[in-house]
């Protein structure tokens, strides 16, 4: 089956990436879009190409990997690996079919998926972080909802043959990000993590860019980086992002934090988010990994003047020992606002 081409300035990027396999995955996306009007490339993602496809009758998302990442070239990678994302998202779609997008069309030899599509307005929640704070309603629904991810995965097993979990654990959940820093006390933290009973699946990149919060929905998208881990490391992974991005509206905050960490239950025995050293130490490595961005950009949150106060007041914290979340937070609500 031979389709034309999709009129419009996007559509030649989605040829380049796809190259001879651009009449399969087009066809792949027909019985959902129906004739396919215009593709346009979706931004945030490093690691894959990533198209939505809008035709007469509905949207759809097609990924593909190549042999390096997206937007940070220098980095290689196997194509191959979208396997590994294609089994997380089969996975986690079957057990929690409202959080997660459904794999319409897996194409291994264009190392491609076809997708549903999950922003209802086209646009994810940092997009709408750019413009507005959160709400107190998005981080509750957001920690009810990363709650119940962790409780239907608790019990599976890892997602990766052989030691496979533990190496993109070490190289990628903390090596590009916690332990990028350098500093004792994130790499102190590290160990901790791997001590903490309840290792299980965890989503791994629970950053605004792969969510959507829109029209009363929550999704997560963008799997890719699943593997055995701790629930601690999403939870303070996404806390950070929540700091990062009200860098210059601090009065927000401590309340938007305090109702996403009320609403989360760590599945295992109890830790109160108040007393977490761990979890204050994990947020902070994950800003200082977005503010100093040394292997993974990350768009600027603030000006320049006040995303440095902040990585400096990070350093400070980290040099003074341990430190507990409030602590985390009344640093980060400093003089930012200058």
């Amino acid at each position: 089956m031979t389709l034309p081409l999709i009129p419009g300035r996007t559509a030649p990027g989605l040829e380049a990436v796809l190259g001879p396999h651009l009449s399969q995955a087009l066809a792949a996306c027909l019985p959902h879009t129906g004739r396919p009007t215009s593709v346009e490339e979706c931004t945030g993602g490093n690691v894959s190409h990533v198209f939505r496809v809008r035709g007469e009758t509905g949207n759809v998302i097609v990924k593909i990997r190549g042999s390096r990442f997206a937007r940070i070239e220098h980095i290689a990678t196997d194509p191959a690996l979208i396997a590994v994302e294609h089994r997380a998202l089969t996975l986690h779609h079957g057990l929690l079919p409202d959080l997660f997008p459904q794999v319409l069309a897996f194409l291994p030899d264009a190392h491609a998926m076809v997708m549903t599509d999950v922003f209802p307005d086209g646009r994810t929640w940092r997009e709408h972080l750019d413009q507005r704070a959160a709400t107190a309603e998005e981080c509750t629904r957001l920690a009810t909802a990363l709650s119940r991810v962790h409780h239907a995965t608790a019990d599976l097993p890892p997602l990766r043959d052989g030691d496979g979990d533990n190496l993109f654990r070490a190289e990628h959940a903390y090596g590009y990000c916690l332990r990028s820093a350098g500093h004792r006390v994130l790499d102190e933290a590290c160990r901790r993590l791997d001590t903490l009973p309840g290792r299980q699946l965890i989503l791994g990149d629970t950053c605004p860019k792969n969510l959507s919060l829109t029209a009363g929905r929550t999704a997560f998208v963008d799997l890719d980086n699943v593997h055995t881990g701790t629930p601690l490391f999403d939870l303070g992974y996404l806390l950070a992002h929540l700091v990062l991005h009200h860098i210059t509206r601090p009065v927000r905050l401590s309340p938007l934090a305090a109702a996403f960490l009320d609403a989360y239950t760590l599945p295992g025995p109890a830790r109160p988010w108040h007393d977490d050293d761990l979890l204050a130490a994990v947020a902070a490595g994950v800003l200082l990994y977005r503010l100093e961005a040394r292997t993974v950009p990350y768009p600027a949150t603030a000006p320049p003047t006040a995303a440095g106060w902040l990585r400096r007041t990070l350093r400070r914290l980290l040099d003074a020992g341990p430190f507990t979340v409030p602590d985390l937070l009344n640093a980060a609500t400093g003089p930012v606002t200058s």
